[in-house]
């Protein structure tokens, strides 16, 4: 979709960061990062808005030649098909990836503990102190929605499993599956939430406690 490109490169363009464009436009910065990444598309009349702040036409920002008003309707009903699209899509895609890492859990994590210390098959109602493992989780609330994670980690920090239930587009930006230490997974959170005004609702660590 030529859409989301056209935007960012039209952004880039104009010397404007996200921030400064969501500013003008009196969205979240989240909101201009999920249209430029095919995420989300703006409807019609946020479109139009869009074009005027960046001194182009929409024709320009779709790819195509300039949109007489006659075609604005035709052009609403094809905005919002995409966008349904799109999300039909980010929700099946985040779907897959929640049963993947419940699958990964099992087969690597619960089985193995079953079969080797049968009085743990139970580890993920535990705290993790008899082996010495740890659970830290967190709820932050940000522009209104509130985001949640969770990391499990053996005794020498290192990653056994994390689960997050949020935004596509910020665990994106985490990309927390990049992290082998528990520790430095607590510090990317954490700041990234902190640098972009989110507040902390809810932490609790069972077990080993993160190093501060």
């Amino acid at each position: 979709m030529m859409l989301n490109q056209n935007i960012k490169t039209v952004r880039k363009n104009k010397g404007f960061t996200q921030e400064d464009l969501a500013n003008r436009l009196h969205v979240t910065r989240q909101t201009i990062s999920k249209w430029e990444k095919g995420y989300s598309v703006p409807d019609a009349d946020m479109l139009a808005k869009l074009a005027e702040e960046m001194e182009v036409s929409v024709g320009e920002l779709l790819g195509a030649e300039e949109i007489s008003s006659e075609k604005n309707d035709a052009l609403a009903d094809q905005l919002a098909r995409i966008n349904e699209q799109l999300s039909i899509k980010n929700r099946r895609s985040k779907r897959i990836w929640k049963t993947v890492i419940i699958l990964a859990v099992v087969f690597f994590v619960v089985i193995p503990l079953a079969v080797s210390i049968p009085g743990l098959i139970m580890y993920s109602s535990h705290t993790g102190e008899s082996t010495g493992d740890g659970i830290t989780e967190w709820e932050y609330s940000l522009d209104g929605k509130d985001y949640k994670y969770e990391i499990r980690y053996g005794k020498n920090y290192n990653i056994v499993s994390y689960s997050s239930d949020g935004d596509s587009t910020i665990d994106e930006e985490l990309n927390l599956d990049s992290y082998t230490d528990a520790n430095e997974v607590k510090e990317r959170i954490e700041s990234y939430f902190e640098d972009e005004g989110g507040e902390l609702i809810h932490k609790e660590t069972k077990g080993l406690e993160l190093k501060e």
